[in-house]
């Protein structure tokens, strides 16, 4: 189209040198109805102006020599041909300047030249999918509305480990039909902005592994449709805001390997949230009495947690990964290895429980999922329950470090060898640094390095030769260490 435009304006010239006014004024008007109908094309909205002034123009040639007539509808094809040009800018002008505080706020030392924000370069429009060198890739647009001519930016993705330093601009909150924003694996510093809360549209904000520091903003809890919100691997501090109690349609929410502290706030309205890991951080107090009905994964590991396992967890019904492992936490571990029927994974290694719950148990716990159990470095007194042996699923049983005391169960050595009927094989056992006595059962001289990972030193078995695997990293204890040792076990 420019280029017919701009053969026809030559051809306008050469005709005014051979002074065919006729042909002048025929090839003029052409162009101009031309321009009209190109203007409407590009954009419904801005065309009435364009239009208007080619139909002045067209009234005024009639009424002065055709000399001045093309003189007139030449400079109105230039005014055009820059109307045109304007037109072309289809993204929102203010989500334009938004884009350029978002960059200005980046460190330009930062910005490789192939890097998404090196294609940045606003003298093309971030939405035209004309261009091939500006906006390559950083933003996603709306599919905008055809007959207006404007487009929102609906996305912004910056490649992870691209190194980018600088700050996250306050101006991302003038984006405001704004759905994902992911900005993980870079340097972003400062302060989380508290302006993301006007982005009602958003669906996913990944700021995670960057340098952010400071508090989460309470106005953060207004974002409705937050379906996945990552902050991890940063340098946050302060307390987890209540408001995120209102955040309806989470589904992922991780706030993990920050400085968080203080109380871990009920987030029982959250009725979608599936995955909540708030683990190393400094979170301090007991946990909530009541948790979101639908999660999946919960990990709290590595906090400064304490107090007995609320009741409320016994509901939680779809609990697959329950990670709670170097708190300071207490109580009764039954509900959690024996009713949780979904559950698989359970960690609660480094805290202080003391017993493991259900001493026998009659057939097998058949609706138990559970694979692993880690309740190593705790305080565990007494025999191992027969109710252990007998989790179907089990193959991964980590007790070492505690004050255990009395024999192995049989079955439990049947189950490392593959000899318990209707369960699956233990594949990995634990126990070492305990006060375990008597012999150790048969069925262990059958285990394999090749197919099990066992360890039983640091016990007071009556014997345990090195010649066997599971004996060989640690010796047993001596005869006055057990005596002592059996004896603190039954003073706690």
């Amino acid at each position: 189209m420019f280029c017919e435009r701009e053969v026809s304006l030559k051809g306008l010239l050469l005709l005014f040198l051979h002074k065919d006014w006729d042909k002048i004024l025929s090839l003029s008007l052409s162009l101009s109805l031309c321009v009209r109908l190109c203007c409407w094309l590009l954009s419904k909205r801005r065309k009435r102006s364009i239009v208007a002034m080619a139909w002045s123009i067209k009234v005024r040639v009639s009424r002065i020599p055709k000399l001045g007539s093309f003189l007139v509808i030449l400079l109105a094809l230039i005014m055009a041909t820059e109307t045109m040009e304007m037109v072309g800018a289809i993204t929102n002008a203010g989500d334009i300047q938004a884009l350029k505080q978002i960059l200005m706020a980046v460190n330009v030392a930062s910005i490789k030249p192939s890097s998404c924000l090196g294609s940045w370069n606003f003298s093309m429009d971030p939405c035209d999918t004309r261009s091939t060198s500006h906006f390559t890739c950083g933003i996603d647009c709306s599919p905008g509305n055809i007959e207006e001519g404007e487009r929102r930016i609906t996305g912004l993705q910056l490649e992870r480990g691209a190194a980018y330093e600088g700050t996250l601009s306050p101006h991302i909150g003038d984006l405001t039909a704004l759905q994902r924003v992911i900005i993980s694996g870079n340097s972003f510093h400062g302060l989380v902005p508290a302006s993301l809360a006007q982005l009602k549209e958003l669906v996913h904000l990944d700021l995670s592994s960057n340098l952010f520091s400071g508090s989460l903003p309470e106005s953060l809890g207004l974002l409705q449709n937050l379906n996945f919100f990552s902050v991890a691997y940063n340098s946050l501090v302060g307390q987890i805001p209540k408001s995120f109690n209102n955040m309806m349609s989470i589904v992922y929410m991780y706030l993990n390997n920050n400085q968080l502290s203080g109380n871990l706030p009920e987030l029982s309205e959250l009725k979608r949230l599936q995955y909540l890991d708030v683990s190393n951080n400094r979170l301090s107090g007991s946990l909530p009495a009541q948790f979101p009905p639908m999660l999946e994964l919960l990990s709290l590991g590595k906090n400064q947690l304490s107090g007995d396992l609320p009741v409320g967890m016994k509901s939680l019904s779809f609990l697959q990964v329950l990670d709670l492992r170097s708190n300071s936490l207490t109580g009764s571990l039954e509900a959690l290895i024996y009713e949780l029927s979904s559950l698989q994974q359970l960690n609660l290694a480094h805290n202080q429980f003391t017993s493991l719950g259900r001493t026998t148990v009659s057939g097998t716990s058949s609706s138990s999922k559970l694979i692993s159990l880690n309740v190593s470095f705790n305080s565990l007194q007494g025999a191992i329950p027969e109710s252990v042996t007998r989790l179907p699923k089990l193959t991964v049983l980590a007790l070492q470090s505690n004050l255990l005391t009395g024999p192995i169960p049989h079955n439990l050595a049947l189950k490392a060898a593959n000899l318990l009927s209707g369960t699956e094989q233990l594949r990995q056992l634990y126990l070492e640094n305990n006060y375990l006595t008597g012999d150790i059962p048969w069925p262990f001289f059958s285990l394999s390095a090749d197919t099990n990972i066992a360890y039983l030193g640091m016990n007071c078995f009556k014997s345990c030769p090195p010649s066997f695997f599971f004996c060989q990293r640690d010796t047993q204890r001596s005869e006055t260490e057990c005596h002592n040792g059996l004896k603190t076990s039954l003073l706690i």
